[in-house]
């Protein structure tokens, strides 16, 4: 008996306690849940395959010419699709304005082929400046190798005294010739692209003789390696300003004036280099 008026106790408590919190709950009004924001749908395309984001959430991959989907919420929001080799990329704005499907193509054909353009033209341009460069650098050889076969020649033709500057003929006539002969020859020669030379005085051609050089033949002791095939014609003045002929031997720096005949004897010219 005692029992059940305990339980009853306990029942009628526990009613009149929810009694007094729907009561409460009256008062306070109906309670109130946060509502959802409308959402719209973003329809991206792509023309190459891509990996795409929104709002910089990856969203996955997206083959070429296919499209994938994604929920939004109203407003603005920024739609990336980079190609998979992540070398080419781009955006655009999406504006959703209402609870419908947005539609976001994004080209990114037009992105690759100016990067390819901007690469070829780089790569065009580089070759070219390396042909341009292989065509200075052969030029240049060119010059070098005709300066040097110039040069040659010109020494095969021609010595140039350091200690006078005078420029002598690298080799005689080679055959007999009078004292005439050889002031004429020395007169109308055009060697090397002068013509200028004259016969040398007998002091000019003792000059050049230096018993220290070894040469060969009759310029045994010739400066500049000249090569001489007789004695050489030279001359001087006397007091009435009258040319003497004179003989010169490289071979043993003797000289003999007023020499006549031809046997032996040959011409050597030589002209003032700065002229």
């Amino acid at each position: 008996m005692r029992d059940r008026t305990i339980a009853g106790w306990a029942l009628a408590a526990f009613m009149a306690a929810s009694a007094a919190q729907s009561i409460a709950q009256q008062d306070e009004g109906p309670i109130l849940r946060p509502k959802k924001p409308p959402l719209a749908a973003l329809l991206v395309m792509c023309d190459l395959a891509c990996n795409w984001k929104v709002d910089g959430e990856a969203k996955g991959r997206i083959d070429a010419g296919g499209s994938a989907k994604a929920k939004v919420e109203l407003g603005q929001h920024v739609v990336v699709a980079v190609t998979e080799d992540g070398l080419d990329q781009a955006q655009q704005i999406a504006k959703v304005e209402e609870k419908r499907q947005i539609v976001v193509a994004i080209e990114l054909k037009p992105v690759r082929d100016a990067r390819l353009k901007t690469e070829q033209d780089a790569q065009d341009k580089a070759r070219r400046e390396e042909e341009d460069k292989a065509a200075r650098e052969q030029q240049e050889r060119d010059r070098q190798a005709r300066e040097r076969a110039a040069q040659e020649e010109l020494d095969r033709l021609i010595w140039i005294d350091p200690a006078t500057g005078l420029m002598w003929t690298k080799k005689d006539n080679g055959s007999d010739v009078t004292w005439r002969e050889a002031f004429d020859y020395c007169r109308g020669l055009r060697l090397a692209g002068y013509s200028d030379w004259q016969m040398p005085t007998i002091y000019q051609l003792a000059a050049i003789s230096d018993p220290g050089v070894t040469g060969s033949g009759m310029g045994e002791h010739a400066k500049g390696n000249l090569q001489l095939s007789g004695f050489e014609w030279g001359f001087s003045t006397n007091k009435k300003n009258r040319l003497v002929p004179w003989m010169f031997n490289f071979y043993d720096g003797s000289r003999l004036e007023g020499v006549v005949g031809e046997e032996h004897l040959r011409a050597l010219c030589v002209r003032h280099s700065t002229n």
